[in-house]
């Protein structure tokens, strides 16, 4: 029996591989997108507002979401409704 290579996945592998990576990228660009929101595009005052903080509780789960976690994806399901 031969050994494959760690970076060789199978078909199913790869998919589930794109997918965290997807759920990974989608969290980062909700935090962007927070911060740049109440920073530059729509701020409640001229030059930002302390609204903006409104983005910590995401960067929380962002450790968990890049170890694949599968909990951590559970959660942050129900936590991004919020957002």
């Amino acid at each position: 029996m031969t050994a494959s290579p760690a970076n060789s996945l199978p078909p199913s592998d790869s998919g589930v591989a794109a997918t965290r990576w997807l759920a990974a990228g989608s969290l980062l660009a909700l935090i962007v997108l927070c911060l740049a929101w109440e920073l530059v595009l729509a701020p409640v005052r001229p030059g930002g507002s302390w609204l903006a903080i409104k983005a910590l509780p995401l960067c929380i789960p962002l450790a968990g979401i890049l170890k694949n976690r599968m909990y951590t994806y559970r959660w942050v399901s129900l936590v991004i409704w919020l957002y």
